[in-house]
């Protein structure tokens, strides 16, 4: 059994280590746009002719690429690769459908509408509204106006013929993002939602809701975008709750005697895009920091990212991640202009440090900052749930378990304890070779302030650590449970086949964790 999950694992893991989830959503609606042209053709009885959606896709690309770049050009600021393109695409399925004669301009409308939301909707050059609700709501509200040719967005993407395609890409989407928690909880809320208007109202059973509504799509490629959805567990999860009851309440507010707010897919999909943004503004996160950067050799294939902020260093927590973009002119698409990097620096401190690896080819983005091109870089969004425990190191005991570059997230923590007694702390790095050692320095400062750290040379290691009794070798009694009934939180960070093995690994050697599995926190570096 083991053995078939992971031929199953495989094709997926190696999907991700060459897509980014930007890249993964794109893949995934390009799909989808695919298959509603397969349905069109032959399915007599499906709404739309093929002609009708070559006309609504060439109008979103062409409107979207040509008003992203006008804007951008008159503002000199560069729009980031695959954005544009991820925006016309969700609007080609959401606006047209309710009329030939106002399809085309709807969609038009629409597109301008979300290109401009990205650089005049923004606080400190941050993204408030996801630009495709953008969209649809702008288009909503002038139909409403009863503006010009602007129709109510359609979201014909809810056709009944669509919903089968819809579920294999949304699932492969999702699973290449890692994005599962986030959409269950998000599809959950909505099926409960259904439920409770269902007793109250009736009308409609389970399937016409599920086949009518633009749930799943909301759920897959809308809900899950990493600029305007909170970056933290318990806010995401709450912003999915709140976007899933809102949209299927069919709860109306009454605003003046001639204005109803209907609380639409793309009205709810606002609300939780606030309430995103009020989060970052509690957390000072809102705004987007600029880096000027330099990087320099660590060790073989490993180098660090030095940043002087502009207008103060960003606010995060040690262990958290940071999306850093470099936006360039001459990549409108596939060219990734956005990674992820832990942070290596501590909090508050300066300059800004970020650590990565290079394998075989650089790509364009990694190239761009190791050939100097790229001096200038965005801090776009700061997040993530991999942070040492409330207490520590005061209470408590922390098992860090790191592989190669996975290493980033702990010396931020270990810098972020300088001064502190580090006896509760165990630190295990593996390396492939020797050559790749790094961190060093700090390694030695959490030795001379008790901590115990073991640095392991381990090829067959590197993949995951299988073997309780090999992990027990290397984190000590202390990581056993030698203080009694002090809790120890595990924390494994690496690759994706690293973590996956080793947090199994983890269960079986500290059989607490099982019933306890809030103390193992995960971070994968895909590595693209």
């Amino acid at each position: 059994m083991k053995s078939v999950l992971v031929r199953l694992e495989a094709p997926v893991d190696a999907a991700r280590r060459l897509l980014t989830p930007y890249r993964a959503v794109l893949c995934g609606l390009v799909v989808l746009a695919v298959a509603a042209f397969v349905v069109s053709a032959v399915d007599a009885e499906f709404g739309y002719r093929p002609a009708d959606l070559a006309v609504w896709l060439v109008v979103a690309v062409v409107a979207g690429f040509v008003s992203s770049y006008a804007i951008a050009a008159v503002l000199r600021v560069p729009p980031n690769s695959d954005s544009w393109l991820i925006t016309a695409l969700i609007l080609f399925f959401v606006l047209p459908g309710g009329s030939e004669d106002t399809a085309v301009a709807t969609v038009a409308t629409g597109a301008v509408i979300a290109s401009a939301s990205k650089f005049l909707v923004a606080w400190r050059r941050r993204l408030i509204v996801n630009p495709a609700v953008a969209g649809a709501v702008g288009c909503y509200a002038l139909a409403y106006a009863g503006v010009g040719q602007v129709d109510f967005p359609f979201w014909w993407v809810a056709a009944e013929p669509m919903l089968i395609p819809m579920i294999v890409v949304g699932a492969l989407v999702v699973t290449l993002i890692r994005d599962w928690q986030l959409v269950t909880v998000f599809v959950v809320a909505s099926l409960v939602t259904i439920g409770v208007v269902e007793l109250v109202r009736g009308g409609q059973d389970l399937r016409t809701w599920i086949v009518s509504s633009p749930m799943l799509f909301v759920a897959a490629i809308m809900l899950p975008e990493p600029l305007t959805s909170p970056a933290t567990r318990l806010h995401r999860l709450i912003y999915a709750a709140l976007v899933g009851v809102l949209m299927h309440c069919q709860y109306t507010v009454e605003v003046t005697d001639s204005y109803t707010l209907a609380f639409v897919p793309e009205v709810a999909l606002l609300v939780g895009c606030s309430y995103a943004f009020v989060v970052r503004l509690a957390t000072r996160t809102a705004r987007r920091v600029r880096l000027d950067v330099t990087a320099e050799p660590l060790a073989e294939n490993t180098y660090a990212l030095h940043g002087e902020p502009a207008g103060g260093a960003p606010a995060f927590r040690a262990g958290q991640w940071s999306s850093v973009s470099v936006p360039r002119w001459r990549a409108p698409v596939w060219v990734g202009s956005r990674r992820v990097f832990s942070f290596v620096s501590a909090p508050k401190g300066t300059p800004v440090e970020f650590g990565f690896t290079v394998s075989g080819e650089p790509s364009a983005f990694k190239a761009a900052l190791l050939d100097g091109r790229a001096r200038r870089v965005w801090v776009d969004e700061i997040g993530g749930d991999f942070v040492l425990p409330r207490g520590f190191p005061s209470t408590g005991q922390v098992v860090l378990l790191a592989s190669g570059i996975g290493i980033t997230p702990f010396v931020s923590m270990v810098r972020s304890l300088a001064g502190a007694d580090l006896s509760r702390l165990t630190l295990v790095h593996v390396l492939r070779s020797p050559q790749r050692a790094v961190y060093e320095a700090e390694f030695e400062q959490a030795r001379s302030a008790g901590a115990q750290v073991v640095t392991v040379v381990g090829p067959e290691l590197a993949d995951g650590i299988d073997d309780p009794g090999r992990l027990a070798e290397l984190v000590g009694p202390l990581g056993a449970g030698d203080r009694g009934e002090e809790p120890v939180h595990y924390y494994v960070s690496g690759a994706p086949v690293f973590v996956e093995r080793t947090t199994a690994t983890v269960r079986r050697f500290d059989a607490a964790t099982r019933l306890r599995p809030w103390r193992i926190h995960t971070d994968s570096f895909a590595g693209y």
